[in-house]
């Protein structure tokens, strides 16, 4: 088997390579022949083609990895053997992905390997932060809490998720019915009338006018609008791979009236939570902060804890850094300052996460309460001017007639 391993002698300081070997003990016994010290020696999985173009496919659900980690827990603090677990584990999965990941761990652990290592060598299924608070429950000898708390994070994340899906659905249900029945009436209903306009020679009125300009617009130049749709849509997503513009959109959303709040909220309660479990893991500052930073998609926020984890290792507080970045909530900051006072930085983070969740609870109900009656109007709105400026013309004829 084909291992990656990280070493370190005096003379050349980190190094890192490749070997083939039998076992991983095998693998340390070589890289130890060569001089070196080895730090960490993990099998070199072979990639798949179609995981590396279509990565979503191979996705193990959130539900699953909450299933995982629960059972693993409960087996392990009942007393149960790791690799006996693994086996319950692998027979009960309902995802090839799954299966042979759980395979590829217990082939791991035959081994000799640490059951944080073989996790490691699976990214797809198990992020940096599952990692390293699997490593910590192996040094601490609290594997089956530590995976009850990651279980407790992947569900509420989960949670977070489908609220927001099921608080979305509703206004986004009224809009894309708004757009079939908009597209019914042009294709089916505008038309015929159309024919019926013509015939009667008389001057239209205004509103009628005008949507009939839309419509017409829209037929004659609907391919000129689709594609600069997805062209905007394309440039976009690539302007925001650029380090420097990505950075100001994510800025101008924390600007934006209503979404500017949910995105604050959203971040900070998921760094803080992450942070909070890492720190009553035994997981030193320094390096919850990292792993805290590795699931920050924001920028402004990212840079500022990134400033603040470097005024940290230079020997200065967390909050001061804090401070100077005005996209920092005054919130976050006081709840670190009285966590560095009085040494108590997990529990004012875990206060930090609750009152953020709080908050982007009360934001999502206040969205919602928002968007269902003006989605309802813009509906109505469009169906009204469609269907009174397609009536106004035939009742004017009408009234010729009398």
């Amino acid at each position: 088997m084909r291992y990656r391993y990280l070493a370190y002698n005096m003379e050349e300081g980190i190094v890192k390579g490749r070997l083939d070997a039998r076992a991983v003990g095998e693998a340390h016994t070589q890289v130890a022949s060569q001089g070196y010290k080895p730090l960490t020696v993990v099998p070199l999985r072979q990639r798949n083609v179609a995981l590396t173009l279509f990565p979503s496919l191979y996705r193990v659900k959130t539900a699953e990895l909450v299933h995982f980690c629960r059972n693993m827990a409960t087996m392990l603090t009942s007393g149960g053997n790791l690799v006996r677990v693994l086996d319950m584990m692998q027979r009960e999965s309902r995802t090839t992905l799954m299966r042979r990941t759980m395979e590829d761990i217990r082939r791991t652990l035959d081994q000799g390997g640490s059951f944080s290592e073989a996790l490691a060598a699976h990214p797809i299924v198990f992020n940096p932060l599952f990692i390293s608070i699997v490593e910590v429950g192996e040094h601490t000898g609290r594997l089956g809490p530590a995976l009850e708390e990651m279980a407790d994070i992947l569900q509420q994340e989960e949670e977070a998720k489908q609220k927001a899906v099921r608080t979305l659905m509703y206004p986004l249900a009224i809009i894309g019915l708004a757009v079939v029945t908009v597209v019914i009436l042009m294709l089916f209903a505008l038309p015929p009338m159309l024919k019926v306009f013509e015939r009667m020679g008389d001057e239209l009125p205004l509103v009628t006018r005008i949507t009939l300009a839309m419509f017409n617009g829209i037929q004659d130049h609907f391919l000129e609008m689709t594609l600069g749709t997805l062209a905007f849509v394309v440039m976009v997503s690539l302007l925001r791979r650029i380090t420097g513009v990505r950075y100001w959109m994510d800025l101008a959303r924390t600007r934006l009236p209503l979404l500017g709040g949910l995105v604050i909220a959203k971040e900070m309660s998921r760094f803080a939570s992450t942070v909070s479990l890492l720190l009553g893991s035994g997981v030193a500052l320094a390096d919850a902060l990292k792993l805290g930073l590795s699931g920050c998609r924001h920028l402004p926020l990212k840079r500022a804890f990134q400033e603040a984890e470097e005024s940290l290792l230079s020997g200065h507080g967390l909050a001061e850094a804090l401070k100077r970045h005005p996209v920092i909530p005054t919130l976050f900051v006081e709840l670190v300052v009285i966590g560095e006072e009085s040494n108590t930085l997990a529990r004012t983070m875990n206060d930090a996460a609750t009152a953020y969740q709080k908050h982007l609870d009360q934001r999502l109900n206040s969205l919602l309460g928002m968007l269902e009656p003006v989605s309802t109007l813009i509906v109505g709105g469009i169906v009204a001017l469609i269907a009174f400026s397609m009536f106004v013309p035939i009742y004017a004829s009408m009234d010729s007639f009398k």
